[in-house]
C-alpha cells in the first residue's frame, strides 16, 4: 500500500474514532446545560422556533447574542434534537475541522503534514472538550477551516471566492470578531497576486451581503444601527474599566454600572457601557495601555479565571500546559526559523490570522474559548514545522532536503512546480512529503 494512502487511512480512522467517542461523551454528559452562555444560546434557539422572533425571552425582540449559531440550534431543534444530539452534531463538527485540517495541509504540504495535523488535534484535549458543550465555538471553527479550504488552492476561482464569502459571512453571524479576519483574509487575497483583486472583491462583496441582511433587520427593529449584536459596548467595558484585569475576562465587576444602565434598553445599555469605557480609556491612558498589552499576552495564556467555579481545576491546567504549550513553543521556533526556511504565503496568511487575532481581541479581553478556532491555524503550522524538520529531514540527503526547501518555499501559484520537484526519477512515483 502506498505510504499517502496509508496516511489517508490513518487519518480517517483517528477522525471516526474522534466522532464516535464524542458521541458517547455526548450522551454521557446528558441534557443538562451547565455554563450560562449555553443556556442564553438553547434559550435564542427554542423561542425561534416556538414564537419566530429571535427572543430572549419569548415576546420582545433582542440583538443581544449573534444570531448565527440560535438560527442553526432552531433548526436540530425542530428536527426534534435534545441537548445531548446537539453536542453530537458538535463532534461531527469537529471530525469535520480534522478532515479540513488534514485536507489543507495534504494540498500544500503533504499527506504526511496532514496526519500529523489530525494527531495533534486529537492531542489538544480542550477541543473535544468545548465540543461537549452547547456553544458556537467548534462549528464557527468549522466554517473558519471550510472559508481557508477554498482558498487554499493553487488558482482560486470566483466560485471559490464567492463559496467562502457566504461561509465567511455567516461566520461572522455566529462570532462577530471575525469581521476583524475578514480584512485579514481579504488583504492577503488582494495582495496575493493582482489577478486575485476580482476574487477578493466576490469574497468581501458576498460575506458583506450576508452581514449586511441581519444589520437591516436589526436597524428595522431597533431603529437603530447594530452591527450582528448588541453586546459589544458590553465587551469593551468588561475589558476596560477600573476592576479589569488581564484574566478576568467577563467575570469583571461592573455593578455599579449595571445599576444605571438596567433602565433603559438594550441597545442604549449598550451604548451608554461603550461610552464609559471610552471614557475610562480617555482618563486612564498609561494604565490602558499597559493593561491592552497584558491583554495581549494573556491572549496565548493555559488557564483563565472561570465563572463557574467547578469547572475549574488544577487538573485541567496542567494539561492546557502541557498540550497548548509545545505548540506554542513550536510556533515560536518557526517563526524565528523564517531565515533559514522561507514561509509559504498560505503559511504567511496563517501565521498573519494567528498573531493579528491575539491584537485585536485584546482591544475586549482575551479568553481561551475565543482563541480556539484560531488553535487550529497554530496546529498546521506545526504539523508542516514537525513534517519538514523532524520527520522527513533524518532519512533524506543533504540534496534531496534542499530540494524540498527550495520547493517549500515558494509561493501558492507554484503549485505545480512545487509538486515537480517531488518526483522520483527513477521510478516516476511522487516523493511523500
Amino acid at each position: 500500500m502506498a505510504i499517502s494512502e496509508r496516511e489517508r487511512i490513518i487519518a480517517i480512522s483517528l477522525i471516526i474514532a474522534t466522532v464516535l467517542a464524542g458521541i458517547f461523551y455526548s450522551f454521557y454528559l446528558g441534557d443538562n446545560l451547565k455554563w450560562l452562555d449555553e443556556q442564553d444560546y438553547f434559550t435564542l434557539g427554542q423561542n425561534l422556533l416556538s414564537t419566530h422572533i429571535y427572543s430572549s425571552d419569548g415576546a420582545t425582540a433582542t440583538a443581544g447574542r449573534p444570531p448565527g449559531y440560535p438560527f442553526l440550534l432552531s433548526l436540530f431543534l425542530a428536527l426534534g434534537a435534545r441537548v445531548a444530539i446537539l453536542r453530537c452534531i458538535n463532534f461531527l463538527a469537529l471530525g469535520a475541522c480534522m478532515w479540513l485540517t488534514y485536507g489543507i495541509l495534504k494540498k500544500l504540504f503533504g499527506g504526511l503534514s496532514g496526519a500529523i495535523g489530525v494527531v495533534l488535534i486529537i492531542c489538544y484535549p480542550v477541543l473535544f472538550y468545548t465540543s461537549g458543550t452547547v456553544l458556537p465555538v467548534i462549528i464557527a471553527s468549522c466554517l473558519f477551516l471550510l472559508t481557508l479550504y477554498l482558498l487554499s488552492n493553487d488558482v482560486i476561482s470566483g466560485r471559490n471566492g464567492l463559496f467562502a464569502g457566504l461561509i465567511a459571512g455567516y461566520l461572522i453571524l455566529m462570532i462577530p470578531s471575525f469581521i476583524f479576519q475578514l480584512g485579514v483574509i481579504s488583504a492577503w487575497l488582494f495582495f496575493n497576486k493582482p489577478r486575485y483583486i476580482r476574487v477578493t472583491a466576490i469574497f468581501l462583496c458576498s460575506a458583506l451581503l450576508v452581514v449586511g441582511l441581519w444589520t437591516v433587520r436589526n436597524y428595522k427593529v431597533f431603529n437603530s444601527f447594530v452591527f450582528v449584536s448588541s453586546n459589544s459596548g458590553l465587551n469593551l467595558l468588561l475589558g476596560n474599566s477600573e476592576n479589569t484585569r488581564p484574566n478576568l475576562g467577563p467575570n469583571v465587576d461592573i455593578s455599579k454600572y449595571d445599576s444605571l444602565a438596567k433602565q433603559w434598553n438594550e441597545i442604549d445599555r449598550d451604548a451608554f457601557y461603550r461610552s464609559r469605557a471610552v471614557e475610562f480609556i480617555r482618563q486612564n491612558k498609561s494604565y490602558s495601555l499597559k493593561l491592552y498589552f497584558l491583554k495581549v499576552l494573556n491572549y496565548f495564556n493555559y488557564t483563565n479565571e472561570i465563572g463557574t467555579k467547578k469547572e475549574a481545576g488544577t487538573s485541567k491546567d496542567i494539561i492546557m500546559l502541557i498540550t497548548f504549550g509545545p505548540l506554542l513553543g513550536i510556533f515560536l521556533i518557526r517563526l524565528a526559523w523564517m531565515k533559514m526556511e522561507k514561509i509559504t504565503r498560505f503559511e504567511l496568511l496563517l501565521i498573519l490570522l494567528y498573531i493579528t487575532n491575539a491584537f485585536f481581541s485584546a482591544i475586549f479581553f482575551t479568553r481561551i474559548r475565543f482563541r480556539l478556532p484560531f488553535d487550529f491555524l497554530l496546529i498546521m503550522i506545526a504539523a508542516h514545522f514537525i513534517n519538514s524538520r523532524l520527520v522527513t529531514r533524518s532519512p533524506q540527503s543533504e540534496t534531496d532536503f534542499l530540494k524540498k526547501e527550495s520547493a517549500a518555499s515558494k509561493p501558492l501559484g507554484h503549485v505545480d512546480e512545487f509538486k515537480n520537484n517531488f518526483i522520483d526519477a527513477g521510478s516516476g512515483r511522487n516523493k511523500v512529503w
